[in-house]
């Protein structure tokens, strides 16, 4: 305020809130992480990443089962 720091207090899980980030400050697993509002974790990019890359693979495999499943029918897939 006024370009001077004030004191946050800390919710009951012990995070700070960030009216300028909109974000809770708090640590998870040892690491000093952000947290939504309600709650949430804010997932690092390399956490993104991951969850892509899984979905990716996820999807993969359901378009494998569904030719299958077309070949199961006779039908030959392109």
């Amino acid at each position: 305020v006024g370009g001077q720091y004030q004191p946050i207090e800390p919710n009951e899980q012990g995070w700070l809130w960030s009216n300028r980030l909109g974000l809770y400050l708090g640590v998870y697993q040892q690491q000093l992480r952000y947290f939504t509002q309600v709650g949430e974790l804010v997932p690092l990019p390399e956490e993104l990443v991951q969850q892509a890359q899984l979905k990716a693979q996820q999807a993969e495999e359901k378009v494998e089962q569904l030719k299958a499943q077309l070949r199961a029918l006779g039908i030959e897939p392109q």
